[in-house]
């Protein structure tokens, strides 16, 4: 059997307000996933375990903007901010062929940091945002959604948080 290759971000164009932001956002993080968990020291066992609540820790992602652009600016601190969706669609190189990979988030851009300048550098301005929701999408297959104030979040199509929901009359 032939080893798989890792994929390979090929190329990418980002969307806010429907509007390309090709060659000014060329670079962010995605969000770490991280659950919610409880400790638990019991009797008669090894040492302490964790155990999943079904929820999940906060979630970030840094966006890399190569522009002092107006838009961008306006956007941290204003609670407005969570209703900007950014859409970032790629083309992934997986084993040789190319699919296509999109990611969708929105949240509280929290803060703006403009970086330093520098002559014959380019401007790079970052700003986080305090993700509420995320999708990553690969080759049309949904792999992760996450809504967080609908309490709604699937992995590989699994619903994570449906007897949660179910629990609380949601």
């Amino acid at each position: 059997m032939a080893a798989k290759l890792p994929h390979v971000l090929v190329d990418m164009n980002a969307f806010l307000r429907d509007e390309s932001y090709a060659g000014l956002i060329n670079k962010m993080t995605l969000p770490k996933i991280i659950v919610k968990t409880a400790e638990k020291a019991m009797s008669g066992v090894a040492g302490a375990v964790e155990r999943s609540l079904g929820r999940l820790e906060k979630m970030e992602s840094e966006v890399t903007i190569e522009a002092f652009h107006p838009t961008v600016i306006g956007l941290p601190g204003s609670n407005a901010s969570r209703d900007e969706l950014i859409i970032v669609r790629g083309a992934l190189d997986v084993d040789g062929g190319v699919v296509p990979l999109v990611v969708r988030f929105s949240g509280l851009w929290k803060d703006l940091d403009l970086g330093e300048i520098n002559p014959e550098k380019e401007v790079e301005v970052k700003s986080n945002v305090a993700i509420e929701h995320f999708e990553l999408e690969v080759d049309g297959r949904e792999l992760i959604y996450v809504d967080k104030l609908t309490n709604v979040w699937r992995m590989n199509g699994r619903d994570m948080t449906k007897d949660i929901r179910a629990a609380l009359g949601q």
